[in-house]
């Protein structure tokens, strides 16, 4: 009789069954506890820290919440940090002590740009990432603590060294286990006569030898010219002066590159012997000058320069540091009985946001871009080769270790020394060759060297 009274009224018998089921839960509950009243539910997030008996732990271990300590994550964290710095510690210690490529013997007939360790980086600020304010005068307040920015893409493992003795001497003995025998130094008005002087007395020790480059502009006249190889000639007595054995003179004498030679006039012929006042006068030597284009080659010709070299390691970027035309100025050379020495580089990477040669940067490729221009000056059975560059960082063009940094450019895959590794591998290669060819000397237009 009283369920068939709320039968009739649907919403009291969905309240009747609502209540039933609350009430069977509720007795299964206290049946549950009444049997299992020292069982606790285990969660694996917390910690036990009550002291039971041994058994008991093992079977229902009692779980508690940790609180958050700031001295023990501290702690840990200087620990985690600890042993992270140790591991890096002995994997460079692992890299130091690890067996490099070294050639037994170095060979003059490769040359390298060095550039001295003086004023050769610059800090820009960027002005974009100057956060400027306004006062209440409405006037622009800028900063006086401007973040700057290095303008290198690359950063030297030896970091923003300065010019010692000790820098030297661990640059040369890098120099010297890739098989280069000659550095070519760049004159340029930061180069101090007695850093000169410090590298010539140290590249002895190395088997190394120094030669020059002197430079040309637009602004600049043949009695610029002139001065810089009269500076040139107060080093000539060095032991470290780089000379070769002219058969025609039977005595040793420089060979000397000049920069921007392309941009002298064919009229001044100042190379030529017959004329008046001319740089021969001043300096007797090889001269080897820059060229560009084509027709530059003629130019040096007719300017009776000994010989022509490419300078910029970028293919492609003007005619003569294009790869596939460096078998036309072979030829053109052994023609007219000049030398043609091209340069070879691992890459070009100008960080500078207008480059002061153009849009003609080249990505290194892991190596390929380097060994192609090793193999393609081989096998046109190249006399003299010069490399840009051991540590022009500005240009991107250097082969010296680098250190992995944010916000530079590294040489990974590898190590820092991959380029050193790979400028032995490639001398090596070249010295093969050399021993292959039958003749060591090489006839000039009014000379004959070995």
């Amino acid at each position: 009789m009283f369920l068939k009274k709320y039968v009739k009224n649907r919403r009291k018998l969905k309240i009747l069954l609502l209540v039933t089921v609350i009430a069977l839960i509720v007795a299964t509950i206290v049946l549950f506890n009444s049997n299992n009243e020292h069982e606790k539910i285990i969660d694996v997030g917390f910690i036990d820290v009550f002291d039971t008996k041994s058994e008991s732990r093992e079977e229902h271990p009692v779980i508690v919440p940790e609180k958050y300590n700031e001295h023990k994550v501290k702690t840990r964290l200087i620990k985690d940090k600890i042993k992270y710095l140790t591991q890096n510690r002995e994997r460079d210690s692992d890299i130091d002590n690890e067996e490099f490529t070294k050639l037994d013997t170095v060979t003059t007939n490769v040359h390298i740009f060095y550039t001295a360790p003086v004023a050769w980086y610059k800090k820009g600020k960027p002005h974009k990432l100057v956060k400027e304010t306004i006062d209440e005068n409405d006037t622009v307040v800028i900063p006086q603590k401007v973040p700057k920015v290095l303008n290198t893409a690359f950063y030297p493992a030896l970091g923003l060294y300065k010019p010692t003795t000790g820098v030297l001497r661990k640059q040369f003995e890098n120099i010297k286990n890739a098989g280069i025998g000659v550095l070519i130094l760049t004159l340029n008005p930061k180069l101090s006569e007695d850093l000169i002087q410090l590298i010539l007395n140290t590249a002895p020790s190395f088997n190394l030898t120094v030669t020059f480059e002197v430079g040309l502009a637009n602004n600049q006249s043949l009695d610029f010219l002139k001065s810089q190889l009269e500076t040139i000639r107060k080093y000539s007595t060095s032991e470290a002066f780089y000379r070769v054995l002219s058969i025609t003179k039977n005595s040793y004498v420089p060979l000397i590159y000049v920069s921007n030679a392309y941009k002298l006039n064919e009229v001044d012929k100042v190379f030529c012997s017959n004329q008046m006042d001319n740089a021969r006068d001043v300096l007797d030597a090889l001269f080897i000058g820059h060229i560009r284009l084509k027709t530059h080659a003629e130019t040096m010709r007719r300017l009776c320069f000994d010989g022509f070299y490419s300078k910029v390691p970028s293919n492609g970027a003007t005619f003569a540091s294009t790869w596939k035309n460096w078998s036309y100025l072979k030829s053109f050379a052994v023609t007219y009985k000049m030398l043609f020495v091209p340069t070879v580089g691992p890459g070009f990477a100008e960080r500078n946001k207008f480059p002061r040669h153009g849009d003609i940067q080249r990505h290194r490729s892991n190596g390929r871009y380097y060994g192609v221009a090793w193999r393609t000056a081989i096998i046109n059975h190249i006399g003299f080769i010069n490399i840009a560059s051991y540590n022009n960082w500005q240009d991107g063009s250097q082969i010296e270790e680098v250190l992995p940094r944010s916000g530079f450019l590294d040489y990974n895959p590898g190590s820092p020394r991959k380029y050193l590794e790979l400028t032995a591998h490639w001398v090596g290669n070249f010295l093969k060759s050399k021993k292959q060819s039958q003749s060591i000397c090489y006839e000039l237009l009014n000379n004959t060297i070995c």
